[in-house]
């Protein structure tokens, strides 16, 4: 099995902020008991399997703002009824006036991504439109399925081009079905156009500068995380 992710980053605001509108939406959903359980770098791996995964509720990690960006990692949905952290961001861009990008990393086969802001969605991204369907789908439909680059616009760090965003993005499946060397079942002819999505969300979330230019810890962050300050982030714990 693959890596699963989810996260979200919201642009320019401030942790306290986002845990306000956070615990809000949550509320929303029948959700309304909350505690913040403390996490350091080195018990991170224990309140993992004592407090989060043995138990039910929901549970994210909150980010101080590095630079531009405040980060919710979702580390567990265990309710009835389960919602994901994407499902979030339209809302939470409404609610805190900005803009919010969310991640999700499927199995290690497919990225996706929502850019959501004040509450309008502006672009979403399926890295390989073709992988949970059976037949080719036709030329208009996988058309109406590409990204805008144009929307990141508001948000690229300096010295950073729409260009070379592009590029990232289209690199496998989208850059095949521009040289239209798709195969009979829709997906691309060629060993060369295979992307590790791992390492295209890391490539992605260096090049936005979410945490920094050199390092985006968030796409296998089980792993990565702990190099980081966790005593800084907020873990917050939510049920009925």
């Amino acid at each position: 099995m693959g890596l699963f992710s989810t996260t979200l980053h919201v642009y320019k605001k401030e942790q306290a902020d986002i845990l306000e509108s956070l615990k809000s939406l949550l509320i929303g959903r029948n959700l309304k008991f909350f505690n913040r359980i403390n996490v350091t770098s080195d018990t991170f791996q224990q309140v993992l399997q004592l407090d989060v995964y043995s138990k039910s509720g929901v549970f994210y990690l909150v980010s101080e703002k590095f630079h531009r960006w405040t980060t919710i990692i979702e580390l567990n949905v265990n309710v009835d009824e389960p919602f994901y952290l994407y499902e979030l961001s339209n809302e939470l861009s409404a609610k805190v006036k900005t803009y919010t990008l969310s991640f999700h990393l499927h199995d290690d086969d497919v990225l996706y991504y929502n850019l959501d802001h004040n509450g309008k969605s502006l672009d979403g991204y399926n890295s390989n439109v073709q992988y949970f369907l059976n037949d080719p789908l036709p030329r208009k439909e996988v058309m109406e399925q590409r990204h805008d680059v144009q929307r990141f616009s508001g948000i690229l760090p300096e010295q950073k081009n729409i260009k070379e965003l592009s590029n990232i993005l289209d690199r496998g499946y989208w850059q095949a079905f521009d040289n239209n060397d798709l195969d009979e079942d829709g997906t691309p002819n060629d060993d060369k156009y295979e992307v590790i999505e791992e390492d295209r969300l890391k490539e992605l979330g260096q090049y936005l500068e979410i945490y920094t230019a050199d390092n985006f810890p968030y796409a296998n962050w089980y792993k990565d995380i702990i190099t980081l300050d966790l005593s800084k982030f907020y873990l917050l714990r939510a049920d009925k």
